[in-house]
């Protein structure tokens, strides 16, 4: 088992092409392909990859499961907090318990980098959109968690690169308490957030525990070439009425 840094460096042979570049509110952005996976750099660190597709989807399948195990597996509105490389995104939109998708990315560049190079997942999008079962709003998401009321059944966060390995350093609010209340808030009673965590962060399960009271944890494993990277992801419940 790798370090989750090297998971997430891109961790493949062959040679780099730089589709695209240009300046986000993440500071310099870079998109570029090393054979068929595409990478995005912010700031000089590495910040997603297409090599991260598994434990992109099990952040959403595994919020879908804890609701499923409370009878609230229907129906869902789901807001998927980054849309990265569309991943989480997809997974979500090829689900029939999820009725409604919000997703919200800080970065314009990122939007339209993935309208342009998403191919199929970039075109399934479109469409949930001009069906009116997906929105795409670009905005910080801690703004949008605290301005959402109590909208949402499932909250899934993969922003940046989990509590502690931080590319933007504004986005620890995200993983403090106050950013964990708002995220709470943003789901109705018996509402899900699942947080994706390169390893397991005892402080912030802790700080988890504190907003929520019932946090659990799952593990993903994404495969690059012939090694095999775990992940952690937090699943924690807002549970009852007036909770």
């Amino acid at each position: 088992m790798g370090s989750a840094q090297s998971g997430r460096d891109g961790g493949l042979a062959g040679g780099l092409e730089v589709l695209a570049r240009a300046v986000g509110r993440s500071g310099e952005l870079v998109l570029r392909r090393r054979g068929e996976d595409l990478q995005v750099i912010a700031g000089g660190s590495f910040l997603m990859s297409s090599a991260n597709a598994a434990s992109s989807a099990a952040l959403v399948t595994a919020g879908l499961d804890a609701l499923a195990a409370t009878g609230e597996g229907q129906g869902v509105a789901a807001l998927v907090g980054g849309l990265g490389l569309g991943y989480s995104l997809d997974v979500a939109l090829a689900d029939p318990r999820i009725d409604r998708v919000t997703v919200v990315e800080i970065e314009p560049v990122i939007v339209d980098w993935f309208r342009i190079f998403g191919e199929g997942r970039a075109a399934r999008l479109a469409a949930a959109e001009a069906a009116g079962r997906a929105r795409l709003v670009v905005d910080d998401v801690l703004a949008h968690l605290r301005a959402s009321g109590g909208a949402y059944d499932l909250v899934t966060l993969d922003t940046d690169n989990g509590p502690d390995w931080l590319v933007r350093a504004e986005n620890a609010a995200l993983y403090a308490e106050t950013g964990l209340a708002a995220a709470r808030a943003a789901l109705r009673p018996g509402g899900v957030a699942v947080y994706w965590s390169p390893e397991r962060y005892d402080a912030f399960a802790a700080r988890l525990a504190g907003v929520f009271g019932r946090v659990g944890t799952r593990t993903a494993q994404d495969t690059i070439g012939e090694r095999s990277f775990e992940y952690t992801m937090y699943v924690a419940s807002r549970e009852g009425e007036g909770t």
